[in-house]
């Protein structure tokens, strides 16, 4: 008996083979995924071509990464990373080599990228063992350098973000913000940002400026920014 495509899914959705092998553009080879993605960013008006495409394409990479986790960690092969998960994620994504499938300026404003990668836990690893040594290297900065906070003249957005989340876990949260303000004006466009910047304001009870923060990552295409303004909204109404 012949089954549609769509029977065959969702047969192996029951039974819990790989949902990923239901994605026309994602497979699964043994640890490894063979991931499709694609990703939109927001230029902002002083962007230069380098700095949009790079961090469009960044935006690609990590997509990828945070989709072969999820489902590295339903086979239980992946380490729980914890409260470090988006600062590893982030280095994962740095390093990944991939290939462009396509890439063009899409609307006024907007650039598209879409990428094919090949994403194994060994990537997990390797980021996991960079992250400490930047940890390390952070952990001898002067209290100058701590208030100057110096963003890299180089564009590397998964080892520049990363440093952010590292001072959230941490708890320096003023730290975080200092540098986060000062990368912001590097990458004025960048979700990611206004992200992180959320969770140190809602850390510091700064509900207001974290809301802002929220809005704006949302407004950048941020999709996990969406939901929390989302959830925070319905949270609102459930009190009022």
């Amino acid at each position: 008996m012949k089954y549609s495509a769509t029977i065959i899914c969702l047969l192996s959705y029951l039974i819990f083979i790989f949902p990923p092998l239901c994605m026309a553009d994602n497979v699964k080879i043994d640890n490894t995924f063979e991931i499709v993605s694609d990703n939109i960013y927001f230029i902002a008006p002083d962007d230069s071509r380098e700095k949009y495409e790079s961090l469009c394409l960044f935006g690609a990479k990590y997509k990828a990464v945070t989709l072969s986790a999820k489902y590295l960690n339903h086979m239980g092969v992946l380490k729980n990373y914890g409260d470090k998960r988006k600062e590893i994620f982030y280095l994962v994504a740095d390093d990944l080599k991939i290939t462009i499938i396509g890439k063009k300026l899409v609307a006024t404003g907007k650039y598209y990228t879409k990428i094919k990668t090949k994403i194994e836990v060994t990537d997990f690893t390797r980021a996991e063992i960079k992250n400490i040594e930047l940890e390390k290297q952070e952990s001898k900065f002067s209290w100058q350098e701590k208030m100057e906070q110096y963003v890299y003249k180089t564009i590397e957005p998964g080892k520049e973000i990363s440093r952010a989340y590292r001072y959230l876990r941490k708890k320096d949260r003023r730290v975080s913000i200092i540098y986060l303000d000062h990368l912001q004006k590097k990458y004025p466009n960048w979700q990611e940002i206004y992200f992180a910047k959320a969770i140190g304001f809602y850390a510091t009870n700064k509900i207001e400026a974290m809301m802002n923060a929220l809005k704006i990552s949302c407004k950048l295409g941020n999709r996990e920014a969406c939901e929390d303004l989302e959830g925070f909204a319905e949270h609102s109404k459930a009190f009022k």
